[in-house]
């Protein structure tokens, strides 16, 4: 029977994170990890110039050595991105035993949780997966999306966000606020942003709500 996943976006806000692997591969992962403002924990004998760059920034700690049995103590989600079967057998194991959230890079097999393609644009997230059948796909779709929604669309949100709070505040029913808010994102506030009339922008709105 074919896995199946269940999408979810998940707050790790200062949640003590692990990556088993010092190299490209685990560069990847914690870089995202620091993105979503965890506190990562990076386990490896040599890690990447960017690894240690993040580490003298004091964004991640490092500690210079092999995985060992007892290491997933007190975290809450753990990667392990190596090329070491035995240690990402551990790894899950370990993980299994104490009910943490695991990842074995490109094993789903040694997962139970898959991390998905990402296009990032502020506080917007669109995340793609292939629930594991092909990352390479997902890496296309993302591709088109990053072009489809370019980097614009995270004053898009903030000023949608700003609206709706207003909106809110002016009209009693859902409804009301539902067709309020409709206006706004019809009324072309997202070229003007994209021109860099961000002003026009913010008027568009006024007379809208």
């Amino acid at each position: 029977m074919a896995i199946g996943y269940y999408p979810i976006n998940l707050n790790i806000t200062h949640k003590s994170c692990l990556v088993i692997g010092g190299g490209k591969v685990a560069q990847r992962k914690v870089e995202g990890l620091v993105e979503s403002q965890a506190s990562v924990t990076v386990i490896s004998p040599s890690t990447t110039r960017a690894l240690d760059t993040l580490a003298a920034q004091g964004l991640i700690r490092i500690i210079r050595r092999e995985y060992r049995q007892g290491d997933l103590e007190g975290t809450f989600l753990v990667i392990s991105a190596t090329d070491d079967e035995e240690i990402n057998q551990a790894v899950f194991a370990e993980a299994g035993e104490k009910g943490l959230l695991v990842n074995v890079v490109d094993q789903p097999e040694l997962c139970n949780f898959i991390v998905p393609s990402v296009v990032r644009r502020g506080d917007l997230v669109i995340s793609i997966s292939t629930s594991g059948k092909c990352p390479a796909l997902a890496k296309r779709v993302r591709k088109q999306i990053e072009k489809q929604y370019g980097p614009e669309y995270q004053e898009y949100l903030l000023l949608l966000s700003q609206a709706r709070e207003k909106i809110k505040a002016s009209y009693k029913t859902e409804q009301e606020r539902g067709k309020a808010l409709e206006r706004v994102m019809d009324s072309g506030i997202l070229e003007l942003i994209r021109v860099g009339k961000k002003d026009l922008a913010e008027e568009t709105i006024e007379r809208c709500i």
